[in-house]
């Protein structure tokens, strides 16, 4: 018997529209996820960690995802210049409630894919910042 659910029929969905955008491209998902589980990543260690991801399409995920708030560029003082990439607090927050959305999926038989960069990943934690 299903238990009963809330009546959420007065929710507007308009405003997903331009953060689905964001979110249906291929890598921003994992990179949010990489970003959760190791913390502060350079652009070539995200490049190195996504394997088959090639410069501008790394590049212009970030840059959505730095315009949705869920991504921080970080510019460090070196010579030559580089960057690091973290989580923003919103970025936090959205992978704590996309974490019940991959249980969900897991318990229906998703199943986890060969040359995953989360699963190839030498070391996982949580580098939230909460």
């Amino acid at each position: 018997m299903r238990k009963s659910q809330p009546d959420h029929t007065d929710i507007c969905f308009c405003p997903l529209s331009g953060l689905l955008d964001v979110l249906a491209k291929k890598w921003a998902l994992l990179i949010i996820a990489i970003l959760g589980n190791e913390g502060e990543k350079g652009f070539n260690e995200l490049k190195k960690e996504l394997g088959s991801i090639s410069p501008k399409p790394l590049s212009d995920t970030l840059k959505s995802l730095e315009g949705t708030g869920l991504v921080h560029k970080r510019i460090l003082a070196t010579s030559p210049p580089s960057v690091k990439y973290s989580l923003t607090p919103d970025g936090w927050q959205f992978r704590e409630y996309l974490i019940p959305i991959l249980v969900w999926v897991s318990e229906r038989g998703g199943k986890d894919q060969p040359g995953c960069p989360i699963h190839r990943s030498p070391h996982r934690n949580s580098n939230n910042p909460k």
